[in-house]
């Protein structure tokens, strides 16, 4: 099997972690093995290269007043708005080593997303075309990756339980004239996911849809050097 280090951060600057990233990258290119980090972000909106500035409803004054910046990154999929109680999962692994296709990675992603809901009692469906799964008709969880030197990273973000309100800074296409709309675990309960519960499972499923042995957990890495700040809007708990 192989090994997989799994880093446990927190809330951690958005720029901080696409650092670590890279250097990660680099890392597996000259070592077998594959690295997670789960971590949350202070509000942040990350457009990807399906995403553009016509999907972000607000204005820069509104951006600006809620501190919330907006990054461009290489990753698939579009505009993704980053929260405090949204589980960031960024796995770093070898397409080549896992023996799968960049599709059927992406699939498994999705898969192991669906599994993780099930768990929670919530079910779900991978919507390839919208960039994600939904939980009825409104997206729970985006899917985006990329990848450099066979090494695909990036991977999941899943609302567990942020403050859903904030959501309509982003105006994603979604079915017709529609935009996408957004939940969240809590929400679609009616009650609170642990998001330490929420961790443990996605680890459990990414380690057996991946073929992975999780060898060390980190709850810091020395790269790591910018508190991430403060936002005006915290995770929903209820």
């Amino acid at each position: 099997m192989l090994p997989l280090e799994i880093y446990t951060l927190g809330v951690v600057d958005f720029l901080e972690i696409q650092r670590l990233q890279r250097r990660m990258v680099y890392d597996l290119g000259e070592q077998p093995g594959a690295v997670l980090i789960l971590c949350e972000h202070p509000l942040t909106i990350s457009v990807g290269r399906a995403g553009s500035w016509a999907h972000i409803a607000a204005d820069d004054d509104t951006l600006r007043a809620l501190g919330i910046k907006v990054h461009w990154v290489n990753r698939g999929g579009g505009c993704i708005l980053h929260a405090p109680g949204q589980l960031a999962a960024y796995l770093a692994a070898p397409l080549g080593t896992l023996g799968v296709s960049l599709n059927e990675y992406l699939n498994r992603l999705c898969q192991i997303v669906v599994n993780v809901l099930a768990e929670f009692d919530l079910s779900s469906t991978p919507r390839a075309d919208l960039g994600g799964v939904y939980s009825g008709a409104a997206r729970i969880a985006s899917i985006g990756v990329a990848v450099n030197r066979d090494i695909a990273y990036h991977g999941i973000t899943l609302n567990v339980g942020p403050f859903l309100e904030i959501f309509q800074l982003i105006s994603e296409p979604g079915t017709g004239a529609q935009p996408v709309r957004q939940t969240s675990m809590e929400s679609r309960r009616q009650r609170p996911a642990p998001m330490p519960k929420v961790r443990e499972a996605l680890i459990r499923y990414l380690e057996h849809a991946f073929g992975l042995e999780s060898h060390h957990f980190y709850t810091s890495h020395p790269m790591l050097r910018r508190q991430a700040p403060r936002n005006l809007h915290v995770a929903s708990r209820g």
